[in-house]
């Protein structure tokens, strides 16, 4: 789930832990004990040279992924770029996962695809929250992206150090390679794979992970710069 904190905005006049929480806790009524849930504390710092704690780092992707970060039994995954924040029955094979490259085929995105997990947006879209469309773009092979290691310092959740490395596919920034999922997003619509749901001012988007990448897959098949800006014609 990628979510917003536009959505906790709406509740009554309460401190924002408060409704951050409460958030939180509606978000996991909904899925129920036998779900995962899974957000994303992405965290850019390893790729200036800083070390990644990944107890201690803190997500950069906004104040819901960081209130659920912190709160007890929630689990993070080891890649020093782009973790996720977990907690549920399947938290601990998540975490299990050994980061080598963010978007590669053992990665946690991939794990999504297997599992065909549920692809939420809470309060954003697609081009505001997509991440996993480039693992997609990093399966197909597009040519605005390219494969770059970063390494650095590693701190476990056991408070142990050591050095490693991880590929991320970075996108060439000579070119208009910054995401624009809007077709994505409406043909997944068109074609009935796409669920919506209207809260308070914001808006619920949901697909499947299989659905999603079958269908980028095959706009990039047809374009192969659909998903990104420099493919939206005048």
């Amino acid at each position: 789930m990628h979510p917003d904190a536009i959505v906790a905005a709406q509740f009554p006049d309460m401190p924002n832990e408060q409704r951050l929480d409460l958030l939180i806790e509606a978000i996991n009524a909904a899925i129920g004990a036998d779900g995962t849930l899974v957000m994303p504390a992405f965290s850019y710092s390893f790729t200036k040279g800083e070390a990644f704690d990944v107890r201690n780092t803190p997500s950069a992707v906004g104040l819901v992924t960081e209130r659920f970060r912190t709160q007890p039994g929630v689990r993070r995954t080891a890649d020093p770029i782009f973790s996720f924040a977990c907690r549920g029955p399947r938290a601990s094979e998540l975490c299990a996962i050994p980061a080598s490259e963010c978007f590669g085929g053992e990665s946690v995105f991939a794990a999504f695809h297997r599992w065909n997990a549920r692809i939420v947006n809470l309060g954003c879209s697609m081009t505001q929250g997509g991440t996993f469309v480039h693992y997609v773009e990093t399966a197909h092979g597009v040519n605005y992206r390219y494969k770059k290691i970063f390494s650095g310092t590693v701190i476990s959740a056991d408070s142990e150090a050591r050095e490693g490395s991880v590929v991320y596919n970075v996108r060439d920034l000579a070119r208009r390679s910054d995401a624009d999922l809007r077709r994505l997003q409406k043909r997944l619509a068109d074609e009935g794979k796409l669920r919506t749901a209207e809260v308070g001012r914001a808006r619920i988007i949901a697909a499947n992970a299989c659905d999603l990448f079958d269908t980028a897959w095959k706009m990039l098949d047809e374009d192969p710069v659909s998903l990104i800006a420099e493919g939206v014609h005048a």
